[in-house]
This record gives C-alpha cells, sequence and structure tokens, in this order.
C-alpha cells in the first residue's frame, strides 16, 4: 500500500518556490556571498542538492529493505558540496532541479509499510523512522532558501513551519541548551526551555536567531544579553 510521505506537499510548494529563485541567479549572483559564513550562493545551493540526494538514498534503501545512510562521513559531504560549488550558474541551476526531481519520485514511491523503516545520517550513527524524511527536506529546502540572501525570508516561511521549528528548538534546548522562554509579540505565542530569561520579539526574528542566524539584534532580553545557544545542528 502507497502512502504519502508526511510533509509532501508542503516540500513540493516549497522546493518549487526555492528553484524558481535559483533560476533567477547569474553568475555573480551565485559567486557571491550567503548569509552562512564561508559559503556562497553556490555552496548553499549545491549542499541543497546533495541533501536531497542523500535522503533519496534513505527513502530507496526503506523501500529495499535495506537501511542506509545520508552521507558517507562528514568529511565526504564537506568535500562534495565544496567541489559542486564550483560549478556554473546554469550547472547548478541544471543539478538543483534534477536532484529535486529524484527526491519527490522516491518520496512519491513511499509504502506504508517502510515509513518507521529507519535511516540514519551516517554509518553507525543514531537512526529515526523514514517517516521523517518528508519534514527534513521541507526544513533544509525553506531553509536554505533564506539564507541564499536574495530577499526570502523567515517572514515569508509558512506559519505552520515556523511552529514546528519553535517547537523543534523547544524540544532540543529543553535537552542541551540554557533555560529561558521566549515569546512572539506579533502571535502571542510562547515557548520555554526551563525557567530562566526571557527573550521577546517577532516569530520570524525568533526563529531567525534560534536557528543560528543572525545576531538578535531586534530581540530584547530581560537580562539585557541574550543567552547563548551555540550552533544549531
Amino acid at each position: 500500500m502507497r502512502t504519502e510521505l508526511p510533509n509532501l506537499d508542503e516540500t513540493v510548494v516549497a522546493t518549487a518556490r526555492y528553484l524558481e529563485a535559483v533560476t533567477e541567479l547569474d553568475e555573480d549572483a551565485v559567486l557571491a556571498p550567503s548569509l552562512l559564513p564561508g559559503w556562497t550562493r553556490a555552496h548553499v545551493i549545491a549542499h541543497v542538492a546533495r541533501n536531497a540526494d542523500a535522503l533519496t538514498g534513505v527513502l530507496r534503501g526503506a523501500q529495499a529493505g535495506e537501511t542506509r545512510w545520508m552521507y558517507e562521513s562528514h568529511e565526504q559531504r564537506d568535500a562534495d558540496i565544496e567541489a559542486d560549488a564550483a560549478r556554473t550558474a546554469a550547472e547548478l541551476l541544471e543539478d538543483a532541479v534534477a536532484s529535486a526531481g529524484r527526491w519527490h519520485h522516491a518520496a512519491n514511491a513511499v509504502h506504508a509499510a517502510v515509513l518507521d523503516a529507519p535511516g540514519c545520517r551516517l554509518p553507525g550513527g543514531e537512526t529515526w523512522p523514514v517517516r521523517r524524511v518528508g519534514t527534513m527536506r521541507r526544513t533544509e529546502v525553506e531553509v536554505h532558501h533564506a539564507d541564499l540572501g536574495i530577499g526570502y525570508t523567515a517572514a515569508a516561511w509558512p506559519e505552520d513551519f515556523v511552529t514546528a521549528l519553535m517547537r523543534r528548538r523547544e524540544r532540543e534546548l529543553s535537552s542541551d541548551g540554557p533555560a529561558f522562554t521566549w515569546r512572539a509579540t506579533d502571535t502571542g505565542e510562547s515557548w520555554s526551555s526551563g525557567e530562566g530569561p526571557s527573550v521577546e520579539g517577532s516569530a520570524a526574528d525568533l526563529v531567525w536567531w534560534l536557528l543560528g542566524r543572525g545576531s538578535g539584534a531586534d530581540l530584547s532580553s530581560s537580562t539585557g544579553s541574550l543567552p547563548q545557544i551555540g550552533a544549531w545542528a
């Protein structure tokens, strides 16, 4: 029995939006710095493409009754991105479209029986159920689209996506991070990783900072300084 991978439709929409943006980038634009330190836009585009193929491999493995990992190693992942970032704008776009197509094909082929099959990031690493792949891919596309720094920002992210990221960061920081509360002044919603100071700002500014982006300059803290949350995995 075939079933739809969770977040598949949302990922299709996000990917179409992302690819349209990449289509508009010329040679100079892809070589310009992205919002990620040390990475050009070409690095970001290359990473999103290789992530598509990595998750495609996990899905195809599940269909074949195998546990497959996304990357052979961190070093190989980084080397592949570095190599692909040297491509021309046209080559980067072709790769972006093709890799997205491979992912969508694999996602549409997933059967209900394999959604709880394990996948993992690296050989021997912690496993997670294949049903998470749709959400993982949506996150990669949406966040890295904003990382391109070409006008698409966290303020444009769908409300359900922002809420999901807030809840994710609440879980992650509650497990391994500083204790504090953050409140979105535009929606009135709040989240907490434990008893501590309070941080306030718009939902877009908050989620961007919680993902390790930006300085949080538009946020306010009850202590006068923002908690040190470290890098986002």
